[in-house]
C-alpha cells in the first residue's frame, strides 16, 4: 500500500509524471460536498455568525455586528458548532475557511 501512495505522491524520477491513473486518489469531493450540506443546514442567522466568525470577530463583536445580545450570539453559536460537527472557533475556521454559499 505505501509503495502505491508513494508511485501516486512521488514523481518517478527517470520520467518525472505521478501514476496519472490513480491521481483521483487525492482528491477529496466527498468530504466537501458534506461541508457543503453542513453549511446550506445553517439558518440564515447562524450563517450570518458563521462568516463574521470565520472573518475573526469575537463573539460578542459577532452579536453586536447582527443587533442580538451576547447570549443569543452565544446560542447561534453553540447550534452552529453543532450543526458543523465542531468544537472550537479554531476548528471551524481550519475545516470551513474556504466554504462559503
Amino acid at each position: 500500500m505505501f509503495d502505491k501512495l508513494k508511485k501516486i505522491l512521488i514523481p518517478d524520477k527517470d520520467n518525472n509524471e505521478c501514476d496519472e491513473g490513480n491521481i483521483a486518489v487525492m482528491r477529496e469531493p466527498d468530504i466537501d460536498n458534506e461541508r457543503l450540506e453542513r453549511v446550506a443546514r445553517l439558518t440564515p442567522r447562524e450563517y450570518q455568525l458563521y462568516l463574521l466568525l470565520l472573518e475573526g470577530y469575537s463573539l460578542r463583536e459577532c452579536a453586536d455586528k447582527l443587533n442580538v445580545k451576547y447570549p443569543t450570539a452565544n446560542t447561534h453559536m453553540t447550534s452552529t458548532y453543532k450543526k458543523l460537527g465542531v468544537n472550537t472557533r479554531a476548528e471551524l475556521i481550519i475545516k470551513y475557511r474556504d466554504i462559503r454559499i
